[in-house]
């Protein structure tokens, strides 16, 4: 190819301008300034008016500053990354890189540390990862208090706090801290339930402490929620696909697609897999035990004092293991329109209030069946549906239970639309009928803590449900339930309770 006039021009006059220097900047003062009338503004120019270099707007390059021999070699080196350049550019651009080949060479250097140093911060940022909560909630609530018992968690400020510790390629440990704060006084006036003794002259002792407003936010009244790391796991992918998902150690975890035959902290271990050629279908095998073992409070002892009256002396309380469970979990499609989930849980071993061995839970049951289905008839509506059951047995003159299909669960929710955190304006609708009963499932997700407040061992009736995004990573909710039939203790009559309650997450 031939040079253009303009060009050859250029060339020329830049020959005779750097013929002394443009090969010798091996010794040149690289923080030196350009002046305005070296001869590199006319080349940056003509670069600028051929595309080569970005201009002012008007294919000029228009220097009107002196400027460094590094931000000239930074301009020298972007243009050099574009190729299929004329002839004529090529050349020019080839005197400007001569000219500034040093400063050239030392941004490279500089780019590839600051490359190695950012690649070496994410690494460092990615073993460490923190991420969570926060909530804002108040609400109205009729089985605060039920039989003695105390709940908060209708008015509180609550913050889950969750981290990630990378292991390796395969494996990450993993922890949350939960803290609730309450904040209304009134839900300081009861303690736990006082415990009250007759010594031997018949004077009666209340030997329980009281629980302060103070000690309500601590381990004595809350001791899943007081700040405490609550859960620690490793997350590792097993197998020479790695494609067996296993966590082992403390976690909260969920069986069903509501978690009615489980929700809630266990300790275990639990390997999830996809099924080779199966669709789309999933399956799971689990060994674990509840996180909260029983506990007895310890029997009284009364020492005389030699006036007539005693002193009680209490026994060490102790504690005995939560029944040993394992688990199969099936779930997948049926079909374009259906999702479902198989569950079947045994129960391994288990121990008696007493100490001694027996062959089931508590309650006699040893085996627990649960099947979900959820369809999506059409575009923002959802119906997902759960049934749970033990073979817990339930004697005709057992009066610790609830008679009516107390070993089976039920549980119908409706969804219309949904929330996406990322979407200011997003925003969901939803009812679910439950129909608990009070031995059918080994530990169920209390999904608004109704059980808690009130210790109820079965509860029916409707919620409705309204979310909302009014910011980015913010979602608010509002729960009505204006008609709950609830047993409050084992042995006790039904009673009508109402709960409204709403909050607002803030993640992060």
């Amino acid at each position: 190819m031939k040079l253009s006039k303009k060009a050859l021009a250029l060339l020329v006059g830049l020959t005779v301008s750097v013929s002394g220097t443009a090969f010798a900047a091996e010794g040149a003062d690289s923080f030196s300034d350009v002046p305005q009338g070296h001869w590199a503004y006319d080349a940056l120019d003509y670069l600028a008016k051929d595309g080569v270099i970005d201009g002012m707007g008007d294919g000029t390059f228009q220097g009107d500053r002196t400027m460094t021999r590094y931000e000239m070699a930074s301009i020298v080196a972007k243009a050099m990354q574009k190729g299929g350049l004329g002839i004529g550019d090529q050349a020019v651009l080839d005197k400007l890189a001569a000219e500034y080949g040093d400063e050239i060479a030392t941004l490279k250097k500089q780019t590839a540390q600051n490359t190695k140093d950012i690649k070496d911060l994410k690494e460092k940022t990615d073993k460490f990862k923190v991420w969570g909560m926060a909530r804002v909630q108040v609400g109205d609530d009729n089985g605060l208090v039920q039989n003695g018992h105390q709940g908060t968690y209708n008015n509180r400020f609550y913050m889950d706090l969750e981290g990630q510790m990378k292991i390796n390629d395969h494996a990450v440990a993993r922890f949350t801290v939960e803290k609730n704060a309450h904040n209304r006084d009134k839900e300081y006036a009861y303690s736990k339930i006082p415990r009250f003794a007759t010594d031997p002259a018949g004077h009666v002792h209340n030997i329980s402490n009281y629980i302060s407003s103070i000690d309500k936010d601590s381990v004595l009244g809350d001791d899943n929620h007081n700040g405490s790391i609550s859960n620690i796991w490793v997350e590792t992918q097993l197998g020479p696909k790695h494609d067996w998902y296993t966590n082992i150690g403390r976690k909260w975890n969920g069986i069903g697609m509501q978690n009615i035959m489980l929700g809630g902290q266990v300790d275990g271990i639990q390997t999830y897999h996809p099924i080779e050629h199966g669709h789309g279908w999933w399956m799971s095998a689990q060994y674990w035990k509840p996180a909260a073992d029983w506990t007895n409070p310890g029997s009284v002892n009364w020492k005389a004092n030699g006036d007539g009256t005693y002193t009680p002396i209490v026994n060490a309380p102790y504690s005995h293991r939560a029944p040993v469970v394992g688990t199969l979990n099936f779930w997948g499609p049926l079909g374009k329109y259906i999702d479902a989930n198989f569950a079947y849980s045994r129960v391994v071993s288990h121990t008696s209030d007493q100490g001694n061995s027996k062959d089931g839970y508590y309650t006699a049951a040893k085996n627990f069946y649960g099947i979900d289905l959820k369809a999506k008839p059409f575009k923002d509506f959802a119906v997902t549906g759960s049934w749970v059951k033990s073979d817990a047995k339930i004697g005709p003159n057992d009066v610790n239970w609830v008679k009516d299909s107390a070993d089976t669960a039920w549980a119908v929710r409706f969804d219309y639309k949904g929330t996406d955190l990322n979407k200011v304006g997003s925003w969901g609708l939803y009812a679910k009928w439950v129909n608990f009963g009070a031995v059918a499932d080994i530990g169920h997700d209390d999904e608004w803590t109704t059980r808690e407040p009130s210790f109820i061992n079965g509860v029916k009736g409707w919620y409705y449900g309204f979310k909302l995004v009014p910011a980015k990573n913010c979602e608010w909710e509002t729960m009505w339930a204006p008609h709950l039939q609830e047993q409050s203790s084992m042995n006790s009559g039904n009673y009508r309770r109402h709960i409204l309650r709403s909050w607002v997450d803030f993640h992060f």
